[in-house]
């Protein structure tokens, strides 16, 4: 591997470490948040069976629409996007238009949003589906979910970055310091 590549493979892991722990974190703190106030309103108005059920399934409804709201906000400010050095070069990341004309917010967050999350979502089913054909021995499972997810977060990063599709996509500059 050349210390191009691993440069490459560097910067698709920050940007994805970036990225993944505020998504994380937002989705552990939602789940108590929207955990906790689904049980007190199932407590309050005293719902059993299915009528518990289907307010479960519409808190945890609405915390899906939080969370992918917050992961496109993620993109529309300089949170994932900002600055970073390695090895001693200093790697400016932009957002543009290959026709470059410039980028709304909107239309920036969207983009990367897509951009990332439709590879992530790719390498992800197709890996638990061939992990799943191989085993069933749950440790074994466990254990190639979390590097599925380390993994194939970073290289669907990295493919987003160095095999864009689509007219938005991220510019690394790089300048030594």
């Amino acid at each position: 591997m050349t210390e191009e590549q691993k440069l490459d493979i560097i910067v698709s892991a920050r940007l994805f470490w970036r990225y993944f722990w505020r998504m994380t974190l937002f989705t552990i703190f939602g789940m108590i948040v929207l955990g906790g106030a689904s049980h007190w309103w199932i407590t309050k108005n005293h719902y059993t069976g299915i009528h518990a059920h289907n307010v479960a399934a519409w808190f945890t409804l609405v915390f899906l629409i939080l969370l992918l709201i917050y992961g496109i906000g993620i993109w529309a400010g300089r949170l994932v996007t900002r600055p970073m050095t390695v090895h001693g070069e200093r790697i400016t990341v932009t957002v543009a238009r290959k026709n470059g004309y410039p980028v709304h917010p909107l239309a920036k967050a969207l983009a990367c949003w897509w951009g990332f999350n439709w590879r992530n979502s790719l390498i992800f089913v197709i890996g638990t589906a061939l992990l799943g054909a191989v085993t069933k021995n749950s440790d074994v499972l466990v254990t190639g979910y979390l590097l599925l997810v380390a993994l194939g977060g970073i290289g669907s990063m990295w493919w987003w970055i160095f095999h864009p599709l689509g007219n938005i996509h991220l510019v690394l500059q790089k300048d030594s310091t």
